[in-house]
């Protein structure tokens, strides 16, 4: 349920930012939230694993975050430069960061078959996230920082069920350095190949994925004005997804079956051959977005985003158990944190700047041609990325630290 409030708002942000003459913070908005979250999740991932219940940790940072939520999208309705909006989503962020690396933990901790029922508790997360997405062009707000706002009070509601999660007691010693304190510390899970050559996939994949939220609503937007209908499938979808917001959501549809996959699978879910399909998807993704701005056809798109769903599931969620497996009882959560460091803080902030300046200079948004360079472009550094893991990451490094 904690991944409903983004659900509300974050499929929507271009067009609710595009209404409120703000659109072209985006590249900034996008990259001060891993920006301050750099150790923020570090830190207070140290914590729960040092000196606090992890449920405790994370019912406090989820109502503390739900205030600062509730001031980013008001600054919009009340008309104030888009730079508080900025500010105010930093402030969110810095907060906010850690809330998945803990939840993950508690998860994970918390349940006697990692490999086989985490991608179910996940699948709830994803259910959350579709609803909430449905939700917004249903209610005609794709467009509208009252999407941003309604996301505040349901963060505050949840802020108060997290107390009520299992109690995760912290198993790690007292921090006797600063380095230990901040979590630095989990740098050295370097030292083990797999675990470098997975996290550093994780900050280079995140690179070209983040323009898929950045810009592929606009790019919907866009395509469902020049009516181009291709049949009675795009009016269906249409009608049942009204809005951009919605037919995002088509990538949380297909995620749901690829967790389902992955929990059938269990410890059988290696990691290479995920991840390669994973990355893979991604590639023939921003094709089709390419294609559909080259030809107009909007449920080019539509396929393109419904690939989300197992290209999120096949990386992230295979990743997460990963990661697990590999490190002790003490590190899980810093382990989990500097996760979110390398694929989220430092490699979306890449991402969102470097997006930002390809989409201007490829004049995405504004030609046709425009789009397809855009899209082509990325999809291109997205195979870069999996060239990367496939030469770098063994199998054979997988199959003999499984039980480590």
């Amino acid at each position: 349920m904690i991944f409903i409030p983004p659900g509300l708002w974050t499929p929507a942000l271009p067009n609710i930012l595009e209404t409120y003459n703000a659109l072209w913070v985006i590249p900034y908005a996008a990259a001060v939230g891993p920006i301050v979250a750099i150790f923020s999740s570090l830190m207070f991932a140290s914590l729960a694993d040092r000196r606090f219940e992890a449920q405790k940790l994370l019912g406090c940072l989820t109502l503390f975050g739900s205030v600062f939520l509730w001031l980013q999208f008001s600054v919009l309705s009340w008309g104030w430069s888009p730079w508080w909006y900025v500010f105010f989503q930093g402030c969110t962020a810095l907060i906010s960061a850690p809330m998945i690396p803990i939840l993950t933990t508690i998860a994970l901790v918390n349940t006697d078959n990692p490999q086989k029922k985490f991608p179910l508790y996940h699948l709830w997360g994803t259910i959350g996230w579709l609803t909430a997405g449905v939700l917004v062009s249903w209610l005609a707000l794709d467009a509208s920082a009252e999407a941003g706002k309604i996301g505040a009070f349901v963060r505050l509601g949840l802020g108060g069920l997290c107390f009520l999660l299992p109690a995760t007691k912290p198993k790690g010693k007292r921090a006797k350095t600063w380095k230990d304190a901040l979590g630095f510390g989990a740098f050295g899970l370097f030292s083990n190949k797999s675990l470098r050559v997975y996290y550093i996939s994780a900050l280079l994949f995140a690179i070209p994925i983040a323009a898929h939220y950045m810009y592929a609503p606009k790019l919907l937007k866009q395509l469902a004005e020049l009516e181009v209908n291709a049949g009675a499938m795009q009016s269906f979808i249409v009608v049942l997804l009204p809005g951009p917001s919605a037919q995002m959501a088509l990538g949380q549809m297909t995620e749901i079956g690829a967790m389902l996959l992955l929990s059938w699978l269990g410890a059988r879910a290696r990691v290479k051959p995920f991840v390669m399909i994973s990355m893979t998807l991604a590639v023939i993704r921003y094709g089709l977005y390419a294609s559909a701005g080259h030809t107009g056809l909007i449920y080019l798109m539509w396929i393109g985003v419904a690939l989300h769903g197992p290209i999120f599931a096949f990386f992230s969620v295979t990743g997460k158990v990963f990661v697990n497996r590999r490190v002790s009882e003490d590190m899980r959560g810093q382990a989990q944190a500097l996760l979110a460091l390398m694929g989220g803080s430092i490699g979306q902030t890449t991402g969102a700047l470097s997006c930002g300046l390809l989409f201007n200079v490829t004049k995405a948004g504004q030609t046709w041609v425009g789009w397809t360079l855009f899209w082509s472009i990325l999809s291109s550094m997205v195979f870069l990325c999996l060239a990367y893991f496939t030469l770098g990451y063994k199998q054979k490094d997988e199959n003999k630290n499984a039980q480590t």
